[in-house]
Order: C-alpha cells, then sequence, then structure tokens
C-alpha cells in the first residue's frame, strides 16, 4: 500500500511522540509498503535518518511554518497543506495523531487511522466540538481509532466513539532485544530516564539517593539548566547526573543499568508543568527497559498495571511517597536474587513478543 503519515511533531527532537513516529514509519517501510512522512520543517538541524538510526527508510516530506498566521490558525492550516502536499489521491491510506487531519481526510473520502494518545480535553474548543457535538470520530472513513491504554479507550467511548471502531495498542520498544543474566550485586545501578519534571519523581530519586548508602543512582534526561536547578539539592555521591542523551545511545546506558525505575507521583504533567496524564499515560521508556531485560521498579498507577504485573514482570510501590516504600523494593532485589531474575524474564518476554513488528501488524490489520 501507499501510506502517509501526517505528522504535527518537530523531528528530529528529545520529544518519545516524535521518536515514536519515526520509528513506527520505519517498521512500516520494512513490511514493504511505500511510506511517506509528511511533518513540520522543524527541530534540530541534525540528519534524520542518522539521529533515529533509520534502516529501512522511507520519504520525508517538510512543509514550513506558517509564520504569518496566529499560532491557532497555523494548526488547521499546516493540516490541509499536508494533506495537498501528500498527493493524496494517490494515497492507499492515512495515518495520523491530528483531530483535524482525521475531519479534513473524512470530508475528501479518504480512509484513514487516528491515533490518540490524550484526553480530547488538552485540544482546542474547535477540535472538541467536532469530536463530541459532529462525531467526526464514527466517521465512516475513519476506519480505525488506536489508543494506547484501555482506560483511554473507555474514555473516548464515554465521549460517544462506537466502541468497536477503538482498538487498544500498547506502545512497543523499537530497541534489539537484549537479556544479559546478571551477576549478583551487592551494589546496584539504578536509573531513571527522561524528563525531569517535579511529577516524574525527580524528588523521589533525590530521597532515595540520600538514604540508601549502598546503590548508585543516575538520572539521565533535562537540559544543563534544568539539571542544575536540582542538582543542589542532593549532593551525595552516590548520585549521578547526564543530560538528555541521543536516541543512538539509550540501549547503552540503559543496559549499564540493574534497576530501572518509574517513579511518577499521582499526578502527572506534560512539558511546561501542565496537565495531568496519570490516567492514559503509556510510557515508552517502561517497553525500552522491558526490552532490555531489565528490572523495573514503578509507582503502582492504575494505568501503568494495564501493562505490570506486581511481583511477576515489575516490583510495584503502592505508597509512592514513601522513600522508605521505594527502598524496601530495592533491597528485594538483592536479596532475592532468583526471584529477580525471573520478574525480569518475564517483562523481557512480553516486550519480544509484543514488539513494533507486532504492533505494526495490528495496526494495519483492518
Amino acid at each position: 500500500m501507499n501510506i502517509c503519515y501526517i505528522s504535527n511533531s518537530a523531528s528530529p527532537s528529545k520529544n518519545a511522540s516524535s521518536l515514536q513516529i519515526a520509528k513506527l514509519c520505519e517498521y512500516i517501510s520494512k513490511q514493504k509498503h511505500n511510506v511517506k512522512l509528511i511533518l513540520p520543517k522543524t527541530g534540530d538541524k541534525k540528519n534524520f535518518n542518522k539521529f533515529y538510526k533509520i534502516k529501512y527508510k522511507y520519504k520525508l516530506v517538510r512543509l514550513k511554518a506558517f509564520k504569518t498566521f496566529p499560532i491557532g490558525i497555523n494548526y488547521y492550516l499546516y493540516s490541509i497543506f499536508a494533506i495537498i502536499k501528500s498527493d493524496y489521491k494517490k494515497q492507499d491510506l492515512f495515518l495520523t495523531r491530528n483531530f483535524f487531519t482525521s475531519f479534513i481526510l473524512s470530508l475528501l473520502c479518504k480512509k484513514h487511522i487516528l491515533e490518540i494518545h490524550d484526553d480530547i480535553k488538552i485540544e482546542s474548543r474547535i477540535v472538541q466540538l467536532l469530536v463530541k457535538y459532529f462525531k467526526i470520530l464514527n466517521y465512516n472513513f475513519l476506519i480505525k481509532i488506536i489508543t494506547t491504554t484501555q482506560s483511554l479507550k473507555k474514555r473516548y467511548r464515554d465521549y460517544g466513539v462506537i466502541e468497536k471502531k477503538i482498538q487498544v495498542l500498547h506502545n512497543a520498544s523499537s530497541l534489539k532485544s537484549q537479556f544479559n543474566p546478571d551477576s549478583k550485586k551487592k551494589n546496584l545501578n539504578i536509573g531513571y530516564f527522561g524528563s525531569i519534571f517535579h511529577s516524574r519523581g525527580i524528588e523521589m530519586i533525590l530521597k532515595l539517593s540520600v538514604l540508601d548508602k549502598i546503590n548508585d543512582y543516575y538520572i539521565f534526561g533535562g537540559t544543563k539548566k534544568e539539571i542544575d536547578k536540582i542538582k543542589h539539592k542532593a549532593r551525595n555521591k552516590n548520585l549521578f547526573f547526564s543530560p538528555h542523551i541521543p536516541y543512538s545511545k539509550v540501549n547503552i546506558e540503559i543496559k549499564n543499568m540493574d534497576v530501572c525505575i518509574l517513579p511518577y507521583t499521582s499526578k502527572i504533567t506534560v512539558a511546561g508543568n501542565v496537565g495531568d496524564i496519570s490516567k492514559f499515560t503509556s510510557p515508552l521508556k517502561l517497553f525500552d527497559y522491558m526490552k532490555l531485560g531489565k528490572l523495573i521498579i514503578s509507582s503502582n498507577l492504575s494505568v501503568l498495571r494495564e501493562v505490570l504485573v506486581d511481583k511477576e514482570n515489575s516490583l510495584l510501590v503502592n505508597r509512592f511517597n514513601d522513600e522508605k516504600e521505594w527502598y524496601k523494593k530495592i533491597s528485594l532485589v538483592s536479596k532475592n536474587f532468583k526471584k529477580s531474575t525471573t520478574i525480569r524474564n518475564n517483562a523481557f518476554n512480553y516486550a519480544k513478543k509484543f514488539d513494533l513488528n507486532w504492533r505494526v501488524k495490528k495496526l494495519l490489520s483492518f
């Protein structure tokens, strides 16, 4: 098929969404489809294919931003011009995460799939109106809606979307599977990868590094400026910081860790410290950790329990605002090596089975 993905994400960039889209297009191309990715002419000036380690290449089309128009209008103009630029009459299928793009494609009678990662509440009033009152998500030419969690599917079902139209596909890692049996260690490397907003649990890692006199803690993420703002809060010798690392090096650093943690707070904000995605989040790094066979310790959020099972493929912390509870879980890793290895292996097998190849096949089955 001729498949066109219309993206609003700046690429290359540090954003997980940009990475997910780039790798999804690669794996669709890998399955012998003709893929075109349309994206804004923004982001880093680095080579796209090198930045994302693209092996199965596809066509890139970059659109300039409409700087003379207000930001809100740019959003809608981009969708219209991206569809025109796609040579839409020759495309068999479109993919997008953009609601307005979906609306225009339906008006043009073009088959497409809409992937949703957030509640409609974060969208503009016009988009909310189109979804809630004009029921654009039930239009026939929108052949499938993908949500990344069951909780998000339920939310859109409550908005009046036909349930059978929604398919849940959790995120999947594009990293190469690798499970290395660890030797027994008294001193563990405990890693966190990602944004360093308060809601991502950075304060908890700082507290843990003070409480824990045995293990080493590594935080990979944020800018140097962001790191400098929090570094002074814990100057102990077992805490290490590294600014955001490029995707090409992520697997190397994760491999160096014994334990990877997801110390979320009850409210998870996004860039700018706004919103709350705690009911719907499906963090890509979780699946990266699993794909590399790491022991995962996570806050016990209901949405994460769609994938994680305590003492089976992870260790979950119930009172996740209490550093002593986190320390108890970390201590279990060293005390019960055999059980820890079983948990790691279960997580690894999950990620190996439900990988990006599997996700693409499910995505394109209709």
